[in-house]
């Protein structure tokens, strides 16, 4: 049965700062760097043979720490899609967090990616993954919010479900979650 692993990008410097960056490409700290590796690790004995990552930096060298590890053979291809972009905070992006959600500001206050749009972007991720052919499970890095949307829609959720599950749903950079491809059911690992 084919899994696919999340993976939320390694700290990056607007998280170290506390800075909303949403699809503003921002790098990763060394912490993000050591966090990818460890992430590596954790991923090096299970049968990952497809990578599709954020096209974002942060994800995307993320995705390259990982495979360092474990593709040493060098035989497993990286996809990079807009697809897979953070959320778009509006007139928030790269401004200090605030008390608010930057989902929630984004949803309400009509300035940042609406829950519609949010809803077709997860819709179309999932089935860009269930369009991946391989053998193996397929590692998908990306961002904590969108992420939280793409498992969102595949656990049947609406438009409208969207702001309450992100608020019960965690993701932390260098985390893994799983994804079973048949069923849509994840399960969570750290």
């Amino acid at each position: 049965m084919k899994k696919i692993y999340f993976v939320r990008h390694g700290q990056s410097e607007y998280n170290f700062k506390k800075i909303y960056s949403g699809n503003i490409d921002t790098k990763l700290t060394d912490l993000g760097i050591q966090q990818a590796h460890k992430t590596g690790q954790l991923l090096k004995d299970k049968n990952v043979t497809s990578i599709l990552t954020s096209d974002l930096s942060r994800a995307y060298n993320t995705a390259l720490n990982i495979k360092d590890i474990i593709d040493p053979e060098d035989s497993i291809e990286i996809q990079s899609t807009p697809l897979l972009q953070e959320v778009f905070f509006g007139d928030i992006q790269g401004q200090k967090y605030s008390e608010s959600c930057g989902l929630i500001y984004a949803i309400e206050s009509g300035t940042g990616e609406s829950a519609q749009a949010l809803y077709d972007r997860g819709t179309q991720v999932l089935e860009l993954i269930h369009s991946i052919k391989t053998e193996g499970d397929i590692l998908v890095v990306g961002h904590g919010l969108f992420s939280s949307i793409v498992f969102a829609v595949s656990e049947g959720k609406t438009k409208d479900d969207l702001i309450d599950y992100r608020l019960q749903w965690d993701f932390y950079n260098g985390e893994i979650k799983e994804m079973n491809l048949n069923t849509k059911k994840s399960t969570a690992e750290h």
